[in-house]
């Protein structure tokens, strides 16, 4: 009983989970282990790959408000100086 207390949400999901899995399997083929491993292994690749784009996008955007302060607080030295 603290067992299904604990695990109440997932317990009451798991119909509805196995049915959408079970939705997605074609004439009730099973998954082998290699098949999600090569599955778990091709999506981290591709984790990797946007989080190695995001960190240079995220670099550039740094640059870009840097650049911006730059050009506003020059132009209020050069104002002052006018």
């Amino acid at each position: 009983m603290k067992y299904d207390k604990e695990y109440k949400d997932s317990l009451s999901k798991y119909p509805e989970l196995k049915e959408r899995m079970q939705n997605l399997l074609q004439n009730g083929e099973k998954v082998t282990p290699k098949q999600w491993k090569a599955e778990i292994q091709s999506l981290q690749s591709e984790y990797d790959s946007i989080g190695r784009e995001q960190t240079k996008t995220v670099t550039e955007l740094a640059y870009a408000k840097v650049i911006s302060y730059n050009k506003k607080n020059l132009e209020r030295e050069l104002q002052n100086e006018s």
